[in-house]
């Protein structure tokens, strides 16, 4: 074998060593994607209405640049006296549009700072470093749809921030 090609290796193998180390584990996650379309233009789309109290309502979405949207159905195991599941720290490249169908979650955002989520709960995460942990004793089930920059993974593994040491995340 080249030298070269030791070189290139043995670096590749560093780097996904440190990056394996820097980031945080995902515990008890099954996420099967029930769909993935692609979008080789902007989306612009809007939509307006009137609430069931008759507040007005809008909604906009717009992409700049090609875009890659995928719905995910997402399961993690409930919390044990030993062992909570999690999703680990992370961001993603573009919006995601959460939807809890059973079990509860503590959610965090890049401050440490929780917020609870439970069954019939939704949310909507940016690209903004998060992470959550399963917080009932029965499995959380729920449902994503992302919209992401095309070709991209739909989450970068992130380093913990420092806030997260005394969480256990």
């Amino acid at each position: 074998m080249k030298a070269m090609t030791k070189l290139l290796i043995g670096t590749g193998s560093i780097v996904s060593a440190v990056g394996v180390a820097l980031g945080t584990p995902v515990i008890g996650l099954i996420a099967p994607l029930l769909a993935v379309g692609n979008q080789s233009v902007d989306l612009h789309a809007r939509g307006t209405a009137e609430t069931s109290t008759g507040e007005p309502f809008r909604v906009k979405l717009e992409t700049e640049g090609p875009a890659t949207v995928s719905i995910q159905d997402f399961s993690y195991a409930g919390s044990t006296a030993t062992q909570a599941s999690q999703n680990g720290w992370h961001s993603h490249p573009g919006v995601v549009v959460v939807t809890l169908i059973s079990g509860s979650i503590r959610w965090y955002d890049e401050n440490c700072e929780p917020t609870d989520y439970k069954a019939g709960d939704s949310w909507v995460e940016g690209s903004q470093l998060h992470a959550f942990r399963v917080t009932s004793l029965t499995p959380v089930h729920g449902i994503a749809a992302f919209v992401t920059a095309h070709g991209k993974a739909l989450r970068t593994d992130e380093t913990a921030p420092g806030c997260a040491v005394g969480l256990g995340l």
